[in-house]
């Protein structure tokens, strides 16, 4: 996942009213997005499940799925200017931005 440089705390990512740089808010998860809850953000690893730190320790759970968090805010990573998509293999896709490449594998 990618941060925005900009100061955006831990609070901003479950504030739907927050814009951050790059990051969309989504209605269904997917595997990579982010997911925040009442300050909390998780990475989303698979349907209703996300890695969190809490208590300095990283958990696999429910985080941001369970009952009570209804309102939990999904976010997406949206890069801007990429450069023509080129298929390098089966179910590999190669992006390019600039001087940078990123490798992309969906399951």
């Amino acid at each position: 996942a990618v941060v925005s440089t900009q100061s955006t705390g831990t609070g901003d990512w479950s504030d739907r009213a927050t814009t951050i740089p790059g990051w969309n808010v989504v209605v269904y998860p997917q595997p990579g997005d982010v997911v925040a809850y009442n300050g909390v953000p998780a990475i989303v690893t698979s349907q209703n499940t996300s890695v969190t730190v809490i208590g300095g320790v990283v958990k696999e759970s429910n985080w941001g799925f369970r009952l009570g968090h209804e309102n939990a805010v999904v976010r997406r990573f949206v890069p801007k200017n990429i450069g023509p998509v080129t298929v390098v293999g089966p179910k590999r896709v190669r992006f390019s931005q600039r001087d940078a490449v990123v490798d992309t594998c969906s399951q």
